[in-house]
C-alpha cells in the first residue's frame, strides 16, 4: 500500500538528503547536518517558505535595467526611433530577443545556484515546463521573462489562476498562436493545448479525436472563446515615419489586460456566438458575449468548466508526482496517492503548496524503493553539484561573473535542458515520454557532457582566479573523521549519492581509487602527514591527487546519475 500518512520513521542524514535533493537541488554538508537537527517538519516548513521576489536581470555590462516595472505601459513617445530602445526600460529591440533571453537564462542559473534552501526555484522550473513556451519562438525577451516571473511569484499558489493568467499571457499568445485566433479564422492551437497539456489531460482515447476528458468539439469551442486577444510589444510602437499609433488603427481595442500590460483585446475579432461543449463537459453551453468584459467572462466560465472536472486535479497531481517523486504511477499509487491528493487540491481551492507538501511529507515519499528511482535531470546534476560544493566564491567582476554562470546555462542546454526553451509545448520528454521517462536524459551524446561538467569542477577556473570550483582538500574538511577512508567515502556518498554503496564498492573506492592500488588504512598516514604540516607542498599534493582522483571517479559512477 502506498501510504500518504505523514512520515514518522528514523530521520537521519540519508532521509534528509533524499528530501533536500528532490525538493531543492541538494544541500551542503552543513545544511544536511542542520536539517537532521531541525527534524522533518521544520525542514519542510523551510522548504515551503516562499523566497523574496528577486530583482529582475540587468544588463551584464553596465548593470542597467531592461525589464519594465510591473504594469508599466509603453507609449509611442517613449520610444527612441533611432535605436529602438526605450529610456524607461533600456530594452533595445535591435539587439534581438536572443540577447535578452541569454541574459535571463544566465540570471536564472545563478539564482538557482545561490538561492536559500527552498523548493521555490525547483517548483518554478516545474511550472516553466508545465506551461511550456519556447523563447526562441516567442522572440521577445520581455514577454518570456514576464511569464517566468509570474510563474515564480505564484509557484505555491492557485493552479486555476495560473491557467487563467497563462491563457492570456503575451508570451503564450505568441507561442501558441493565440494572437492570430480571430472571428472567422479560429486558431485551435491554444484551445487544444490548454486541455491536452495544461489542465485536464487527454485521458484514454475512445475514438479518433475523442478522449475520456475532452473531444475535438471542445477544442473548437475553446478556440472560439479565446478569439480577439493579441500580444502587444515594443515593436508595435516602432512604426515607419508618418504611420499612426498601433491603437489608432484599431480604435475598438480595449484597455490593457489586468496584470499584463503586453496584452490587448480587439472586440471586432471576438466570436460572439454561443459555444457548445461536448458531453465530456456535461454539454456545457457558454453564451456568447460582446466587449472586453464579455470576453473575459467567457474565459472565466470556460476555466470554471474545465476545473469542475475531477480529472483536472488528478492530472496536475500526477505531473507533480512524476517531477518530484517517480515516473511510474501504478494503479496503487493512483488510488492511494494521486486520487486523495487530487481531492485535497479541489477542496483547498486548487492551491498547490499544501498538496505538494503533503506528498513530500508522506511515508510513501520516504520509502526505500523511491530513493534513487529518478535519473538526475541536467539541472539536478549541474545546479546540484554547484550548490553542494562550498569551496568556491562567486566572481565579483561583472564580465567574469556573466561568463561563469553563462557556462552553466550553456551546459544545461547542451545536456538537453535549455531553460525556458523546452523542445516542444509538451515540455521536456523525460516527464511525459513513456516508457523511458527520466532515461531520456541519458544518451551517448549527453553522458560525456555530464562527465565533462563534473570533471571541470576539479580544474582551475579562470573566472575564479585560476582556482578550482571543487578544492577537494578543503572540501573534505567539512566532514568528520577524514582520516578514515571508509567514513570519508560514506560521507561523500550521503551528500552526493541517493543510495548507499555496498561493502565491496566502498573497499574498491578506498583502495583502487583513493589509494591508487594501496591499502585502505594507508590513507590515514597520507592525511595525517598533510594535516600535521599543511605547508608541506609534497604532502598537500599527495592528498589533493588522491582526493581529486576519488571525486572524479565517483562523479563518473553510474550511481551518481541517480537522484
Amino acid at each position: 500500500m502506498a501510504d500518504l500518512s505523514a512520515f514518522t520513521g528514523s530521520w537521519t542524514r540519508r532521509e534528509a538528503a533524499h528530501l533536500l535533493r528532490r525538493a531543492s537541488f541538494g544541500a551542503t554538508n552543513e545544511q544536511l547536518e542542520q536539517a537532521v537537527k531541525d527534524g522533518v517538519q521544520k525542514t519542510l516548513t523551510q522548504l515551503f517558505t516562499p523566497l523574496d521576489t528577486p530583482t529582475p536581470p540587468l544588463h551584464p555590462i553596465d548593470g542597467s535595467k531592461w525589464v519594465p516595472d510591473e504594469n508599466q505601459v509603453w507609449t509611442k513617445t517613449a520610444v527612441n526611433s533611432n535605436s529602438g530602445a526605450t529610456p524607461s526600460t533600456g530594452y533595445d529591440v535591435t539587439k534581438g530577443s536572443g540577447y535578452y533571453n541569454g541574459i535571463t537564462k544566465t540570471w536564472w542559473t545563478a539564482r538557482m545556484i545561490h538561492s536559500p534552501l527552498s523548493i521555490h526555484e525547483k517548483l518554478t522550473l516545474f511550472w516553466s515546463n508545465h506551461f511550456a513556451s519556447e523563447m526562441a519562438i516567442v522572440q521577445n525577451g520581455i514577454f518570456s521573462y514576464n511569464l517566468l516571473a509570474f510563474l515564480r511569484a505564484n509557484a505555491f499558489g492557485n493552479f486555476k489562476d495560473l491557467a487563467r493568467r497563462a491563457t492570456l499571457d503575451a508570451a503564450m499568445l505568441r507561442f501558441l498562436n493565440g494572437n492570430t485566433n480571430t472571428k472567422g479564422s479560429p486558431n485551435e492551437n491554444y484551445g487544444r493545448e490548454l486541455q491536452e497539456l495544461f489542465t485536464i489531460g487527454k485521458g484514454l482515447e475512445v475514438s479518433q479525436g475523442d478522449y475520456t476528458t475532452y473531444t475535438e468539439q471542445d477544442v473548437r469551442a475553446a478556440a472560439k472563446v479565446l478569439t480577439g486577444w493579441k500580444d502587444f510589444g515594443l515593436r508595435d510602437l516602432i512604426l515607419p515615419s508618418g504611420d499612426t499609433d498601433f491603437r489608432d488603427n484599431e480604435p475598438k481595442v480595449a484597455p490593457f489586460f489586468p496584470d499584463n500590460p503586453n496584452v490587448l483585446f480587439n472586440a471586432n475579432q471576438h466570436d460572439t456566438t454561443d459555444k457548445q461543449f461536448s458531453a465530456r463537459y456535461q454539454n456545457k453551453l457558454i453564451k456568447g458575449r460582446t466587449g472586453y468584459q464579455g470576453a473575459l467572462d467567457e474565459l472565466h466560465e470556460m476555466i470554471d468548466m474545465i476545473f469542475g472536472q475531477q480529472a483536472t486535479a488528478q492530472y496536475i497531481v500526477g505531473k507533480l508526482y512524476r517531477w518530484f517523486v517517480n515516473s511510474e504511477i501504478s494503479d496503487e499509487v493512483r488510488r492511494d496517492i494521486i486520487v486523495p491528493l487530487a481531492t485535497d487540491l479541489v477542496n483547498g481551492g486548487y492551491v498547490i503548496g499544501p498538496v505538494l507538501k503533503k506528498m513530500l511529507a508522506s511515508k510513501h515519499f520516504f520509502s526505500e524503493a523511491l530513493r534513487g528511482a529518478q535519473l538526475r535531470s541536467p539541472a539536478d546534476l549541474v545546479i546540484g553539484v554547484m550548490r553542494t560544493i562550498t569551496t568556491w566564491t562567486p566572481p565579483t567582476d561583472p564580465s567574469l561573473s556573466t561568463r561563469f554562470y553563462q557556462g552553466f546555462a550553456t551546459a544545461l542546454q547542451a545536456q538537453q535542458m535549455d531553460l525556458n526553451d523546452p523542445p516542444s509545448v509538451a515540455g521536456w520528454e523525460a516527464y511525459y515520454q513513456e516508457p523511458d521517462f527520466y532515461r531520456m536524459w541519458l544518451s551517448t551524446a549527453t553522458l560525456p557532457l555530464r562527465n565533462g561538467t563534473t570533471d571541470s569542477l576539479l580544474v582551475n577556473n579562470n573566472a575564479l582566479g585560476k582556482k578550482p570550483i571543487l578544492d577537494s582538500t578543503e572540501y573534505v574538511k567539512t566532514f568528520s573523521n577524514v582520516d578514515d577512508s571508509f567514513k570519508l567515502i560514506d560521507q561523500i556518498n550521503e551528500v552526493f549519492f541517493s543510495i548507499a554503496f555496498p561493502e565491496e564498492t566502498r573497499l574498491m573506492l578506498a583502495e583502487e581509487v583513493l589509494m591508487n592500488g594501496g591499502k585502505y588504512y594507508e590513507w590515514a598516514d597520507v592525511w595525517t602527514t598533510y594535516t600535521s604540516s599543511p605547508s608541506n607542498v609534497a604532502a598537500r599534493n599527495a592528498v589533493k591527487l588522491a582526493l581529486d582522483r576519488l571525486f572524479k571517479y565517483m562523479f563518473r559512477m553510474a550511481e551518481f546519475q541517480l537522484g
